[in-house]
């Protein structure tokens, strides 16, 4: 991992439009000792985010991985050849900072290749007007984290922020469940929060990131109900270490896919900036949709095309 560019790389040329049987990151993180530095100067509780900037290294569980420190033309560079190595062509960084300059410029210096999410607060003063510049600047939807800011999307506060998002055709990821965060509020956790909402909101698309992180019978159950509800499969899914009664990932994946079917099931890692990109997910993923005995056409739509339709990675 290296601190700084070692030359100059050239301006990437746009994006290519994503083709059948290629994958698509729909799951990502960017972290950057610039994006550490804005992240303290809005949450300057968060202790783990000054630590980070001292000592020029993150992680998570522990980890103490060297944090880096790139421009964000830089940084697009470096993150589109390591997709590319591991065989990626497209991805979509889940933003965890609000109103990121840092962001703003690596979107565009990414040309396509890799697109981003917004982070917003919907029930704080401001978020709709955050929402529409976000959107603007070439955002493809919001990443919401109610268990690490402590709200419930059902709360009528947000009402306005929901509204606005589906006049302006922005979809949602959002972190239910357990979280490697210490400011975590288990409260927020139950993704049952989210069914009005999504009831409310018929055309916009809400995926629940990493199966629900511990709570997959209650977005399974959520999902039944609203059929723009979906989930991604991103990260190690080590909150199955936790879950009552024991599973495994391919039954993870089985019981998803029977209750959401593929069109509504996500491929992502929760891959970042400081460890090495998670091949092995994508390996073992991908051997779990085989096994499963899936369709050419059934494991493109989990590998690529969902993502890229509901966010509009090809736009």
């Amino acid at each position: 991992m290296p601190d700084k560019a070692t030359s100059p790389e050239p301006p990437l040329a746009p994006a290519p439009t994503t083709k059948p049987g290629e994958v698509v990151d729909a799951h990502m993180h960017l972290f950057t000792v610039a994006v550490m530095e804005e992240l303290i100067e809005r949450f300057p509780e968060a202790k783990r985010f000054a630590e980070a900037i001292k000592d020029r290294r993150f992680g998570r569980r522990g980890e103490r991985l060297v944090l880096p420190d790139l421009t964000p033309d830089e940084m697009a560079s470096w993150y589109v050849k390591r997709l590319n190595d591991a065989g990626v062509v497209k991805g979509l960084i889940v933003s965890t900072i609000p109103d990121s300059g840092y962001f703003r410029e690596f979107i565009g210096a990414a040309k396509g290749h890799i697109h981003a999410l917004s982070s917003v607060n919907p029930i704080e003063p401001g978020a709709v007007e955050q929402l529409e510049r976000d959107m603007a600047d070439g955002y493809k939807g919001i990443k919401l984290y109610p268990v690490n800011r402590n709200f419930y999307v059902s709360d009528p506060k947000a009402t306005p922020f929901f509204d606005r998002a589906a006049e302006l055709g922005a979809h949602f990821i959002i972190h239910y469940g357990v979280s490697v965060d210490t400011r975590a509020d288990m409260r927020y956790a139950d993704p049952i929060d989210l069914s009005p909402v999504a009831r409310d909101h018929p055309d916009t698309m809400f995926v629940v990131a990493h199966f629900g992180a511990g709570w997959l019978d209650s977005v399974l159950k959520a999902a039944y109900q609203c059929k723009n509800i979906c989930v991604d499969t991103s990260g190690t899914n080590n909150w199955m270490d936790n879950y009552v009664p024991k599973l495994t990932l391919p039954e993870v994946f089985e019981r998803a896919l029977m209750a959401l079917t593929p069109e509504r099931v996500l491929f992502g890692t929760d891959a970042g900036t400081t460890a090495p990109y998670r091949k092995w997910i994508l390996f073992q993923q991908r051997r779990i949709l085989e096994e499963l005995g899936l369709s050419d056409a059934d494991r493109d739509l989990i590998m690529r095309g969902n993502a890229v339709r509901i966010f509009g990675l090809d736009d």
